[in-house]
């Protein structure tokens, strides 16, 4: 079963999307640094992040950088659903500022471990066509570096690098905007042949294995995810006494509309009494939303959180209350991963996150956005030392990737 396999985001990359006009590439793979080993997650002697976290000014490109995640999953998740083309376009964004990156395909690519193997999958496309898409593979080790395809494709015509006369057959029916994943993961091709099962099994972790707060991806029914709510109950709840201890209890309800439509209602108890949440702060109503996505990458073996300005209506301790919780092994069973933006500084510390832990965005002369990591700083003559005070030096522009106004010095 795929809840019983090891899935962790190794890299992302992503090139002419947005404000990223060349590749931006996010490592989750740890790098030589020796502070807070124990939160380091490890598979076949492979070292890997349980935290990303992206700092940098207002319109650098964090948010695009995020986007771009989520859209390529969106993209495999709802390229073909229910045996269908879905929706009239994929969502690629290219860079529009330049006439020539605009006329060209959105490249994206991920690299991930699914069992005992290290996935690399990748599309260049435009909203209306695949250009291009691909799957490698290898065995999960530091030592094995050859990549082996399993399948390459160009326009229309797909390539499979053991002929397989089945997915030969079901390939002329990929359409021009349907990723060939997408298609082979939902047409239960693993029931015609073996070859079939490993697309089976990357859309199930896609769809299964990654949160983010686009309500598009959600596949569950109602009753799977009320019962998700009901056994995050009493874990909510505790966490919220951290914070709020005037909450007496929580509930959510299933509501019928007039039309028929069904909906969730959550409900806060003050005195015995039940309150429809959008009473309750800003604040409260987007930690219980947040917690909800924490609760199911650390208890029902999610891997990864994507989140866009996790700290915003949030105080800051809460902040590094959840980004603790990945990091703590007793907490993090599952060996999940959290990416997240934030302006917030409290984790921006060398007693929160390692190095190679901070991203840093900013947008270079073109206005292309550029992604590079605390950690990256090694290599240079301003080498960066665990003790040092990250925060106090990313606000004096040490680190880059901040408003062009001056902090003022005494």
């Amino acid at each position: 079963m795929m809840s019983e396999v090891s899935a962790m985001l190794l890299q992302f990359r992503a090139k002419n999307y947005r404000s990223i006009g060349d590749e931006v590439s996010i490592d989750l793979t740890a790098g030589r640094g020796q502070e807070h080993k124990d939160s380091i997650i490890e598979q076949n002697n492979v070292k890997i992040l349980p935290v990303i976290s992206i700092y940098g000014s207002n319109a650098s490109g964090k948010t695009n950088v995020i986007s771009a995640m989520t859209d390529m999953l969106l993209n495999i998740v709802l390229s073909y659903k229910n045996g269908n083309d879905v929706g009239d376009m994929l969502h690629v964004t290219p860079f529009l500022y330049d006439d020539d990156l605009v006329q060209k395909p959105t490249e994206m690519e991920l690299f991930f471990v699914l069992g005992k193997h290290e996935y690399q999958y990748g599309y260049k496309a435009t909203s209306d066509k695949v250009h291009e898409e691909w799957l490698w593979y290898r065995t999960l080790s530091k030592s094995e570096t050859v990549r082996k395809p399993i399948f390459e494709r160009e326009g229309q015509f797909i390539q499979f690098a053991k002929p397989d006369v089945s997915l030969s057959l079901f390939s002329e029916l990929v359409g021009a905007k349907t990723l060939a994943l997408s298609f082979f993961g939902t047409r239960d091709t693993n029931k015609v042949t073996k070859a079939g099962q490993i697309f089976v099994d990357i859309l199930l972790w896609v769809k299964k294995n990654i949160y983010f707060p686009i309500e598009l991806i959600e596949d569950e029914t109602v009753h799977q995810f009320y019962d998700t709510f009901h056994n995050a109950k009493d874990s909510l709840k505790s966490f919220l006494h951290e914070f709020d201890p005037c909450i007496e209890d929580i509930d959510w309800k299933l509501e019928t509309s007039k039309d028929g439509l069904k909906s969730y209602k959550i409900f806060t108890k003050h005195n015995n009494r039940d309150y429809p949440l959008d009473i309750e702060s800003m604040g409260t109503q987007r930690l219980i939303k947040i917690y909800m996505g924490v609760f199911i990458a650390l208890n029902l073996g999610r891997s990864i959180m994507i989140y866009d300005e996790l700290d915003r209506h949030l105080h800051p301790l809460i902040l590094r209350r959840i980004v603790n919780m990945f990091h703590d092994k007793s907490i993090n069973k599952f060996g999940s991963q959290l990416i997240f933006s934030s302006h917030n500084l409290i984790v921006l510390d060398k007693y929160e996150l390692r190095r190679d832990e901070i991203w840093f965005v900013e947008k270079d002369e073109r206005g292309f956005t550029t992604a590079y990591s605390l950690d990256s700083f090694k290599s240079t003559k301003e080498e960066i030392r665990a003790d040092m005070d990250y925060g106090k030096h990313y606000l004096y522009g040490r680190f880059g990737a901040i408003p062009y106004a001056k902090p003022r010095r005494k």
